[in-house]
């Protein structure tokens, strides 16, 4: 009997341990997932995008790093050579002309200089303008290279379409501490270049003076973040919210991918089924908006996005050059700032200036989210919030003081000194009026809607 009751008290032991054991793993395991999409950022829908700002720690707004470059001669897949002289032959009307040359880059600092043993360590390609005087580049390490700062691609620009040459680096510079939003770290570079295929006598590195790197939005970018490296993103082309004919899912007989990219261009993404259902949704006149916005939007976010763009006068942010983030276990898509090459455009001709207020009621959702009851008082404090502190007169003139021991230096040195447009004393001033600039952007917003 005894020895019944002892196997009784055992089992009924061994059921409540295994009981207790298996709630301990449950905990733990969802503890583990609550972790992973923590740690992932997957965004459900309504959550606020964050980003990890450690990134930044040991930023330097004025760092300028010095980069050479060895280019080889190069044989194409159709076994045609390349070389440096090449990208000279590129234009506008060409297309179809971009070789991919081999390369070695070097990035340091100070007066250290460059190995004399090169190999291939990278590609590089001309971007942006083609028919500029001078080129902007795309660089990208091969696999196993040493990176720079943890990055891999650099788009090394030279800003010819942006009379004060600092657009981006300022931008992107005050956006950097903000709260709701992701920006770019950008650096300043003298960008030193050496034809390979000139041979070692008849070769040398010629300086192409200051450019300026942005950071590539791709895998890299979001895992540095903390954000989702699964998650999609897409950089406008000519994209106004509206479900246009190129938009289509990769499922759908119709896709193609370089009609698709006339509007968004696919920086990270194989399917865009949730972005034709928020298009979709977003254009249904029969639909409520703010149940639209609120499952596909986050306020935070979009306030904040938009009211830099206000602030910089960046009208071409209504339609290009800002990037569309969409992570993967979630419907929210945040928008992020790119490019501000425009927003200093006064430099040289005021008349010129689109009016963003007017660009603004051609998008679908700005147009709709403006005329919601309160949105507008909404926009107005998010505005003042970035007045009184990031894009303060004081952050702002604290930033040029940093750049102009930069500016002064290269703009009066070959080849930087025959870019200018204008005197380098009228140079300089233009630059001291950055403040005053956007105090005026945030005076005409209060006028155009009568606060």
């Amino acid at each position: 009997m005894k020895s019944d009751k002892a196997k009784k008290l055992s089992l009924v032991l061994s059921v409540f341990l295994a009981l207790i054991l298996f709630f301990c793993l449950d905990i733990l395991a969802k503890r583990e997932r609550v972790h992973t999409v923590s740690n992932s950022e997957s965004h459900m829908t309504g959550s606020t995008l964050k980003e990890n700002k450690k990134i930044y720690n040991n930023y330097n707004p004025a760092e300028v790093s010095n980069v050479y470059i060895n280019v080889f001669s190069t044989e194409d897949d159709k076994g045609r050579t390349h070389d440096f002289s090449d990208f000279d032959l590129i234009a506008d009307w060409d297309t179809e002309f971009n070789p991919v040359l081999d390369a070695n880059v070097q990035f340091l600092s100070g007066d250290k200089q460059p190995s004399g043993y090169h190999i291939k360590n990278a590609t590089i390609k001309v971007r942006g303008n083609p028919g500029a005087s001078l080129k902007s580049y795309r660089v990208k390490l091969v696999d196993g290279a040493n990176t720079f700062k943890g990055q891999t691609v650099f788009n090394i620009d030279k800003n010819l379409r942006d009379p004060s040459r600092i657009a981006n680096k300022l931008a992107h510079d005050l956006i950097i501490d903000l709260e709701h939003i992701s920006g770019f770290r950008t650096t300043f570079l003298e960008v030193y270049i050496r034809d390979d295929s000139l041979g070692i006598e008849e070769s040398e590195y010629n300086s192409f003076g200051l450019y300026t790197h942005i950071e590539q939005p791709n895998r890299t970018y979001l895992r540095s973040r903390g954000l989702d490296d699964d998650g999609t993103l897409y950089i406008a082309e000519n994209f106004a919210f509206s479900l246009s004919p190129q938009l289509k899912n990769v499922s759908d007989p119709e896709y193609n991918k370089q009609d698709f990219e006339t509007v968004l261009r696919i920086r990270e993404g194989k399917d865009h089924t949730k972005l034709i259902n928020m298009l979709t949704d977003l254009n249904d006149e029969s639909k409520d908006f703010n149940t639209v916005f609120n499952t596909y939007f986050d306020e935070d976010n979009y306030l904040t996005w938009l009211s830099v763009n206000i602030l910089l006068g960046n009208s071409d942010a209504m339609t290009n050059d800002f990037i569309l983030y969409n992570p993967s276990k979630s419907n929210i898509f945040y928008l992020l700032p790119w490019g501000f090459n425009g927003i200093f455009s006064w430099m040289e001709d005021e008349a010129n200036i689109q009016n963003i207020y007017e660009l603004m009621t051609d998008v679908v959702l700005h147009r709709k989210y403006l005329e919601q009851d309160g949105n507008k008082d909404k926009l107005k404090s998010r505005i003042e919030e970035l007045m009184a502190d990031s894009f303060s007169s004081k952050r702002i003139k604290a930033l040029r003081k940093q750049y102009k021991p930069v500016l002064l230096e290269m703009i009066g040195t070959y080849p930087d000194d025959v870019l200018l447009t204008i005197k380098p004393n009228e140079y300089m001033a233009y630059i001291d009026r950055i403040d005053e600039r956007i105090l005026m952007n945030y005076r005409e917003f209060l006028n155009r809607f009568d606060y």
